[in-house]
């Protein structure tokens, strides 16, 4: 009972600080953490895509929390402006605290929202 009465003390206090408990943060400007997490997964976003990005460079950013992070990130993959939005998620520290691509949406552009998919 103590266990669930701190969760729920701790998620009015999200709700209250950062955002709906469950829900995506608001969009932020990417950060030194962003382009490192982007960059550790460049190369499963190019597995998946089936071809090389010359460009990869976050743009901004949606964090939910979780067991763990999802990052709904917007990296521009093109000079012509396209961009590709990604669902990062990071595990918790006694899990490993691993970095794993869930999704990938393409076919954006710098003034697509991002949105929780």
């Amino acid at each position: 009972m103590k266990s669930l009465s701190f969760c729920l003390i701790l998620c009015g206090l999200l709700t209250v600080a950062y955002m709906k408990c469950g829900g995506t943060s608001d969009a932020k400007p990417a950060n030194d953490e962003i382009r490192a997490i982007v960059t550790q997964v460049k190369g499963a976003v190019e597995d998946h895509a089936k071809k090389s990005y010359s460009v990869f460079e976050p743009h901004s950013y949606t964090t939910q929390v979780v067991a763990g992070t999802n990052y709904f990130v917007k990296v521009k993959v093109a000079d012509d402006g396209e961009h590709v939005h990604l669902r990062v998620h990071k595990s918790l520290p006694h899990a490993g605290g691993e970095l794993s691509l869930h999704s990938i949406q393409h076919s954006k552009t710098e003034a697509c929202p991002i949105e929780h998919f």
